[in-house]
């Protein structure tokens, strides 16, 4: 079975790109062919599997600036398809570069299966504050997915958004079981040193961020949230420490008075320091079908504050690996941070505990499941051919 998964999305520092790349990975253990195709500028990783074709232009997406809308050479995307001649094609990304894989490979006949990564009606809806904005997007996503055999939730949560705002019945959907590098994200990798190596001090204790540092992660909240937490409670040395890259860095210079601190994309053996140096993990965000952070946070033996709205939440065990607090809430935000880093006991307690919970979410089993999935599909689809040929050769006689 050759599998070509096309996403617009590879050489960013998201989870989508990473759990791609994770697949990629994964594959290539296993001796499955998986090829991932992309269309973009950035450096990617240098992999027998990654294939990056040419593209016409590309612009900076609006309100996500940090991801780039490409237009690739279409007769590049069929040329690939007629010489690899995949069994089953996934998009993963309905951005421009997966609209064109996707009508490409559907004219050719290719058996379609994709991904539903981010919820975009969401993110336009907060973003912009129109619902008309949100329902136009709706549409498109309904459009775009309806061709599918089978599309993949992130988590469970999403499942019933999937099926009554773009039109994903249950019969052709199911939640992709979430996993992470359990051994790149590992409480042994803490190394207090490296907060000096930012700038900062090892002895003040670190609440962590990881994502795009942008509006639609409901970070202007966040940072509402920390500036009166630290008013209303002075005695408490803590800094908020915010990894990623996005729009709202302007701020950093004006932020910092107040402990808060954007250290850029950190990636690699730093970024599993950083984690795993930690004290704690907030992650307030509204819009995440899944949140591949918030499993990276917790395997590092972080508990974590998460939002009760979205797919965190489905990763985090209420009171016993963090907490799960009321969305928006900022005196529920206020008290939650204030409890935490007043409590080591507790901390410690969200450590061991979110550690041993992450045990049960390894992207080896993720990957599994994914395969399976497509194995499945592929064999539904030989099994149709084989029918159709009998039932041609039964007409013939």
């Amino acid at each position: 079975m050759k599998i070509s998964l096309f996403t617009d999305t590879l050489g960013d520092l998201n989870g989508v790109s990473r759990f791609i790349q994770d697949m990629g990975e994964q594959a290539c253990l296993n001796g499955v062919d998986l090829q991932i195709v992309t269309s973009t500028s950035k450096p990617l990783p240098e992999k027998m599997y990654i294939v990056n074709l040419p593209y016409r232009f590309r612009l900076p997406m609006p309100f996500y600036q940090e991801l780039d809308l490409v237009i690739a050479k279409r007769h590049q995307i069929r040329e690939y398809l007629q010489q690899n001649q995949p069994d089953l094609v996934h998009i993963s990304t309905p951005g421009p570069f997966g609209w064109q894989a996707k009508k490409v490979a559907e004219k050719m006949g290719f058996p379609l299966i994709g991904t539903y990564h981010t919820d975009f009606p969401a993110y336009l809806l907060d973003l912009t504050g129109s619902k008309w904005i949100k329902h136009r997007t709706d549409h498109e996503m309904t459009r775009f997915y309806r061709p599918f055999s089978h599309v993949f939730s992130r988590s469970v949560a999403y499942l019933e958004v999937m099926a009554n705002d773009i039109g994903i019945g249950y019969e052709r959907s199911m939640a992709l079981f979430p996993g992470t590098n359990l051994q790149r994200f590992h409480p042994q990798h803490a190394d207090r040193r490296v907060w000096p190596h930012f700038g900062l001090s090892a002895e003040r204790l670190k609440v962590l961020y990881v994502g795009r540092i942008n509006i639609e992660k409901n970070l202007p909240f966040l940072v509402e949230v920390w500036q009166a937490f630290l008013d209303s409670h002075p005695h408490i040395q803590a800094d908020l420490v915010m990894v990623g890259e996005g729009r709202y860095r302007k701020w950093a210079d004006k932020l910092r008075v107040h402990h808060a601190y954007f250290l850029g994309p950190v990636v690699g053996e730093t970024l599993s320091k950083v984690y795993a140096s930690a004290d704690l993990f907030i992650f307030p965000s509204v819009t995440d079908t899944l949140g591949q952070v918030v499993m990276e946070a917790q395997a590092s033996g972080l508990g974590c504050l998460v939002s009760d709205v979205g797919g965190p939440q489905s990763l985090v065990k209420d009171e016993q690996t963090g907490w799960v607090l009321k969305a928006n809430d900022k005196s529920i935000w206020i008290e939650g941070l204030a409890q935490a880093l007043s409590d080591a006991v507790l901390r410690q307690r969200w450590k061991e505990g979110a550690r041993e919970h992450m045990l049960e979410y390894n992207i080896a089993d993720s990957f599994e499941q994914f395969i399976s999935v497509h194995r499945q599909i592929y064999q539904e689809i030989l099994s149709d051919h084989d029918a159709v040929t009998q039932a041609t050769n039964r007409v013939a006689t």
